[in-house]
C-alpha cells in the first residue's frame, strides 16, 4: 500500500519537478501529433515537438542546480546539483541525436515519429535513474531507458542484421537485467529496505547485516552494471549491436546510454559508501572485481579493435576500451570519492567525441549502413576536407593526443588511479591506450595517403543538420582540450 506522505509535495518542489514534467509531456504530445494526419502537422512537428521539449527541460534542469538538495516522494527520488546537471547533459545528448537523426532517417527511408519519441522516452529514463537512491526506481528507470533501445537498435525492420542486433540486446539486456534485480532483491532481504541510505545506515549500525547474502547481493548488483557498460567479461553484445543498429542509435547508444549507466553506478556506489564506517569485506571484494574487469576490458577491447576493418565494429571494441579506462576512475571513486569527477568529465569528452565521429559516418554511409569499411574512406580527405580534419580531430581524442579533450580527460583520470595506489592497472591502461593509436591513425592514413575509393567522383553531401552536430562537438572536444579547467571545476563541485 502506498503511503499518503509518499504522493504529498509541496508548492516549491513542483520547480524541481519540471524538468522530468516537461520530457514527460513532449512525449505525449509527440505521440498525439503523430496520429494525427498529415494535411493536418507537417512531418517535422514531431522531431521539432521533441527538440524544443529537451531545450526547455535543458534549461530548467540548469537552474535547479542551485537548489540545495531535496528528497521527494518519501526518498524514492533525489534533487541535487548531481542529477540536474545531468539532466542537462541527457536533454543536450538527446536533441544532438535527433538532430544528427533527420536527414538520416529520411535518407534510408525510415522517417517514423516512432524514432523521436523513442529518443525521448530513453532520455526520459536516463533523468529518472540518476535521480534516485532507490534501488526499485533505479531498476524501472533502467528498463524504461532500456526497452526504448532495444525498439531503436531494431529500427531499420526490413535488415536482417537489425533484427539480429535487437534480439541479441533484448536477450542479453534481459539477463543483465534480472543479475541486477537478483542482486537488489538479495540487498533487501539482508536489510529490509531498497533505499541506499537507509542500507548504510543499517548496515554501519549492524556489521551482522554483513552476510553472505548480502555481499553475494552487492556483487550482483555490479555485476549487472558492468553488463550494462559492456565491460569484460560482459561485452560479447556491444559489436554486434553496434553494427547492427542504424547509425544515430549507435551514436545515442555510445553517448547517451554509456554516459547513464555510469552515472547511475556512481550514484548506486555514493549510496553503499562502506568505507566511510569502516566496514571494509563491501569495498575490499568491489575493489578486487573492479581492478580485474578494468585490466581485462582495456586489453581485450583495444587487442580485437587492432583486427577489425569495419569502422562500427572497430569502434565499439574502441567503446569496450573505454569502459576499461572509466572502471579505473570507478574504482579511485570507491577510495576518495572526488575521484568519480573524473569519470563523469571523461564521460562528458567521451559522448562528444563519439557522436561527433559517428555523425561523420553517417554521412558517408550507404543504404543499409552499407560502405563502413576502411577502403571506404580512403581519399576522403581530397573528397571533403574539412569532414576529414573533424574525423580526424575525433579520433585524436579517442586515442588521448594533445590538445584534443580526450588527451586531459585520460590524463584526469589516470592521476586518479596513481592518487590510490592501482599504479599498475594505471601502467596497463597507458600501454593499452598506446596501443589504441594504431588503429585510430590507420584510419587517418586511408582518408590521407589512399587513393579516392568513390567510381562516382561525386560529393559527400553533408546536410546543414550535420553540420550543426559535427560543429558543436568538434568546438567542445577541442575547448574542453585547450581549457578545461572550468568543466573540471563545475564537474568537481558535484561531488563537493
Amino acid at each position: 500500500m502506498i503511503r499518503p506522505e509518499i504522493l504529498t509535495l509541496a508548492p516549491e518542489h513542483w520547480n524541481l519537478l519540471a524538468p522530468y514534467l516537461i520530457v514527460f509531456g513532449a512525449a505525449l504530445a509527440s505521440i498525439i501529433a503523430g496520429t494525427l494526419p498529415e494535411r493536418f502537422l507537417p512531418g517535422k512537428v514531431v522531431p521539432v515537438l521533441c527538440g524544443f521539449g529537451f531545450l526547455v527541460a535543458g534549461m530548467c534542469s540548469l537552474s535547479a542546480c542551485l537548489a540545495p538538495p531535496t528528497a521527494l516522494f518519501g526518498g524514492m527520488m533525489l534533487s541535487d546539483s548531481f542529477g540536474h546537471f545531468l539532466n542537462f547533459l541527457y536533454c543536450a545528448f538527446g536533441g544532438l541525436a535527433l538532430l544528427s537523426s533527420y536527414h538520416y532517417l529520411t535518407e534510408q527511408r525510415l522517417r517514423f515519429v516512432e524514432f523521436d519519441i523513442l529518443v525521448v522516452f530513453s532520455v526520459l529514463g536516463m533523468m529518472l535513474m540518476t535521480s534516485t537512491q532507490h534501488l526499485i526506481v533505479v531498476f524501472l528507470s533502467l528498463e524504461l531507458m532500456s526497452l526504448s533501445v532495444y525498439v531503436l537498435v531494431g529500427f531499420r525492420r526490413s535488415d536482417r542484421k537489425s533484427n539480429e542486433a535487437a534480439m541479441k540486446y533484448y536477450i542479453l539486456g534481459s539477463a543483465a537485467s534480472a543479475v541486477l534485480l537478483y542482486g537488489m532483491a538479495l540487498i533487501y532481504g539482508s536489510t529490509q529496505t531498497f533505499e541506499l541510505n537507509e542500507v548504510l545506515a543499517r548496515v554501519q549500525n549492524n556489521t551482522a547485516l554483513l552476510t553472505p547474502v548480502f555481499l553475494l547481493g552487492s556483487v550482483l548488483l555490479v555485476v549487472g552494471f558492468l553488463f550494462k557498460t559492456a565491460a569484460v567479461p560482459f561485452h560479447m553484445w556491444m559489436p554486434d549491436v553496434y553494427e547492427g543498429a542504424p547509425l544515430p542509435v549507435t551514436s545515442f547508444m555510445t553517448g547517451a546510454l554509456k554516459f547513464a549507466v555510469f552515472a547511475a553506478f556512481i550514484r548506486v556506489l555514493l549510496g553503499l559508501d562502506f568505507d566511510v564506517s569502516g566496514v571494509q569485506q563491501w569495498n575490499i571484494t568491489l575493489q578486487n572485481v573492479l581492478w580485474v574487469s578494468a585490466a581485462l576490458t582495456m586489453f581485450v577491447g583495444n587487442l580485437i579493435a587492432l583486427l577489425q576493418t569495419n569502422l562500427k565494429r572497430m569502434l565499439a571494441y574502441s567503446s569496450i576500451a573505454h569502459t576499461g579506462y572509466l572502471l579505473i576512475g570507478i574504482l579511485a571513486g570507491t577510495l576518495t570519492r572526488e575521484s568519480y569527477s573524473g569519470v563523469i568529465f571523461y564521460l562528458i569528452i567521451y559522448a562528444l567525441m563519439n557522436i561527433g565521429a559517428f555523425t561523420i559516418l553517417g554521412c558517408l554511409a550507404g543504404d543499409g549502413d552499407s560502405g563502413m569499411e576502411l577502403e571506404n574512406v580512403s581519399g576522403l580527405a581530397s573528397q571533403k576536407p574539412w569532414l576529414a580534419l573533424a574525423l580526424t580531430a575525433f579520433l585524436f581524442s579517442m586515442a588521448g593526443i594533445p590538445p584534443m579533450g580526450g588527451f586531459f580527460a585520460k590524463y584526469v583520470l589516470f592521476y586518479s588511479g596513481v592518487q590510490v595506489g592501482a599504479v599498475w592497472l594505471v601502467v596497463l591502461g597507458v600501454v593499452c591506450s598506446a596501443v589504441s593509436v594504431y588503429y585510430y591513425l590507420r584510419v587517418i592514413v586511408y582518408m590521407y595517403m589512399r587513393p579516392l575509393a568513390r567510381s562516382s567522383g561525386g560529393t559527400v553531401a553533408v546536410p546543414i543538420t550535420l553540420q550543426v552536430v559535427i560543429g558543436i562537438t568538434l568546438a567542445a572536444v577541442i575547448l574542453f582540450g585547450v581549457l578545461p579547467n572550468t568543466l573540471l571545476q563545475v564537474v568537481r563541485s558535484l561531488f563537493a
